[in-house]
């Protein structure tokens, strides 16, 4: 998972000038907010998405994927888009100050009978509610199975991206939430629990035991096998259950969908 601060100014400012913009004069000298729904606010589209995209450094806000400004790339409310109700809100705001300080429902703020300068601001367009994801479509033909957005729909996530030291990744490649090491709900509701996500970030994990640098993993002009070997595995204590990995990943296919996850390689060399 990306966590974030969510303190783009360029961010906040867009989305502050577009609500600022559309207070506007209705019937009767009665002053109104008016379009400012979140397909108006997200034009023009490589814009307003780039702005996700930069502060998580084009890296998928749940599975770390590599991402780009385009429209293979989806973005995500925290608070999803379809809760109304302010009860409905609460578990967010009981785990992250971040939302609770900046994000209220969209119908509350539309209601307002008078101009709201600064946050918090409406759900479906505040910058610190919305985050870049995958479109899940990864291992959608060879492995069966989509992830991120695209799996999680409007179900209770708790908001891990802006819930700093709230996850961790373990040496094997598996997740655990800290705040409930047993509950795996969270991570199989967005699919991130899959046995090849878990290989992949293993792979990294021993990789990033090795003397490789991250452009060294990623160069294909080293032969596949030879890196396999003497870069990860050689790093391994427990050599005969990794070295499965020597044929997951000898598959050219899922060699270039593992390279697409190298925010793991500097995550794991930051915790060893």
């Amino acid at each position: 998972m990306i966590v974030l601060e969510k303190i783009n100014a360029a961010a906040i400012n867009f989305v502050s000038d577009f609500i600022n913009d559309n207070w506007l004069e209705q019937e009767d000298y009665i002053w109104k907010y008016q379009n400012i729904g979140y397909s108006q606010v997200k034009n023009p589209a490589n814009v307003f998405r780039g702005f996700f995209v930069d502060d998580q450094n084009a890296k998928c806000c749940y599975c770390c994927r590599n991402i780009f400004n385009n429209t293979t790339t989806e973005l995500e409310h925290i608070i999803p888009s379809a809760k109304s109700e302010l009860a409905d809100f609460k578990p967010y705001y009981d785990l992250s100050v971040i939302l609770r300080e900046n994000v209220i429902p969209q119908s509350v703020f539309e209601n307002s009978d008078t101009e709201i300068l600064s946050p918090p601001f409406p759900h479906h367009i505040a910058y610190q509610n919305i985050v870049a994801s995958c479109n899940g479509r990864t291992f959608e033909s060879s492995e069966n199975f989509t992830c991120c957005n695209r799996e999680r729909k409007d179900d209770f996530v708790p908001p891990f991206n802006v819930m700093p030291e709230s996850i961790e990744y373990l040496l094997d490649g598996t997740i655990v939430y800290l705040n409930d090491l047993e509950n795996r709900e969270y991570f199989s509701i967005l699919n991130l629990d899959k046995e090849i996500l878990n290989k992949i970030r293993r792979l990294w994990f021993l990789f990033s035991k090795s003397e490789l640098t991250l452009e060294n993993v990623l160069d294909d002009t080293i032969l596949l096998k030879e890196k396999l070997v003497n870069y990860a595995i050689a790093n391994s204590v427990t050599v005969a259950e990794d070295i499965k990995l020597l044929e997951t990943f000898s598959n050219i296919n899922l060699w270039d969908t593992f390279k697409e996850y190298s925010f793991f390689f500097e995550y794991y060399k930051s915790q060893i």
